[in-house]
């Protein structure tokens, strides 16, 4: 059986492998092919995002983090990456700002909101902090990381 270069399902498939080992290389270019046979792939074009992310070109990571939002605005992975991204670069201001458009994409997923509390504690804002790992533990009563945070703030 041969590989039909333009087999966008394959390519698809070989991108997301060479991405998990961290190829980044080849699945680079696999995922070029893909959004050129279709410029509208968010997923392509958020993982090129993160693979720039990850080698440190932010600008151009920010660039195509923001058009695989704009295309699909419901995923909130696209928005993490987008946060990461934000975080990397110390705008943890506006980390927090997106944080908040995930946390309504899914208020009841802990592990976001324990970042918002995080983001919020580092920025000094013990109040939503606060707010925030005590939502964390409504969901996750057993969190013992929230528990902790909440601890060490009424030290404070």
């Amino acid at each position: 059986m041969a590989i039909q270069p333009d087999d966008k399902d394959l390519n698809k498939l070989l991108a997301d492998f060479y991405f998990s080992i961290g190829n980044h290389k080849k699945a680079l270019s696999l995922l070029k092919r893909i959004i050129e046979t279709d410029p509208h792939d968010h997923k392509a074009i958020r993982q090129i995002g993160e693979i720039y992310l990850i080698t440190g070109d932010f600008e151009t990571a920010e660039l195509l983090i923001e058009k695989a939002i704009a295309i699909n605005p419901s995923n909130p992975k696209y928005y993490m990456s987008m946060v990461e991204l934000l975080y990397n670069t110390e705008r943890k201001r506006e980390a927090v700002d997106v944080m908040e458009k995930v946390v309504k994409l899914r208020p009841t997923v802990s592990s976001y909101l324990l970042t918002l509390a995080d983001l919020y504690n580092e920025l000094g804002d013990s109040d939503n902090a606060k707010k925030n790992y005590f939502r964390v533990l409504e969901y996750e009563p057993s969190n013992e990381k929230a528990k902790k945070k909440l601890k060490n703030l009424a030290a404070i």
